[in-house]
């Protein structure tokens, strides 16, 4: 009886110790993952976004090149940078609300749920950098676009692409100074 209960123990010690260990390791992961992003490009990131908090880092690889997926925390605001080593930033996304959209959008998002589409998500794209010869080269004017995740009366999602220039918003494959409602004005993406 006295063995059986001493076997007990070292189990129950056993898994005890376990689950400490991996609790500790939760936050020695989230520093380590943090640590894996370059002195640069942690500049960058807090002179872009000052007061920021990064969540998490992964590592990645865009036409042969090293990336670093950063999610960043601001107050009300969560933001997704993809930026190099050095600090290059390639393209930023984030989910906003349909009240932080400019109005170009919401005619746009207005014409959509006059057609049974309901705006579920909006994400705000912007691209910074594009490869290049081998590394990723800065824009001289960075291209802005929204992705609108909409579902229709049937429940089929649909994603909608809209890019932004400096003064209209345009669908995804429509010339800038097409103005023909009839178009459709999305593709079938089912994100």
């Amino acid at each position: 009886m006295r063995t059986q209960m001493h076997h007990q123990w070292k189990q129950t010690f056993l898994a005890a110790a376990i689950i400490l260990a991996m609790t500790a390791a939760l936050p020695t992961r989230a520093v380590d993952t943090a640590s894996t992003l370059p002195d640069q490009a942690i500049a960058v990131i807090n002179t872009r976004y000052p007061g920021c908090a990064i969540r998490d880092v992964k590592v990645e690889r865009e036409h042969n090149l090293r990336i670093f997926e950063v999610t960043v925390a601001l107050t009300g605001r969560v933001i997704e940078a993809e930026i190099t080593g050095d600090g290059n930033i390639v393209e930023t996304e984030e989910t906003i609300a349909v009240e932080a959209v400019p109005t170009t959008l919401k005619a746009v998002i207005t014409r959509l749920s006059a057609r049974g589409q309901q705006v579920v998500k909006i994400e705000k794209h912007e691209i910074l950098s594009v490869p290049s010869l081998g590394a990723f080269r800065p824009l001289a004017k960075p291209v802005l676009f929204f992705d609108l995740k909409t579902r229709d009366g049937n429940g089929i999602k649909r994603s909608v692409i809209i890019e932004q220039n400096d003064t209209q918003c345009i669908p995804k494959g429509r010339a800038a100074d097409d103005d023909d409602d009839d178009d459709d004005e999305g593709d079938d993406d089912d994100d």
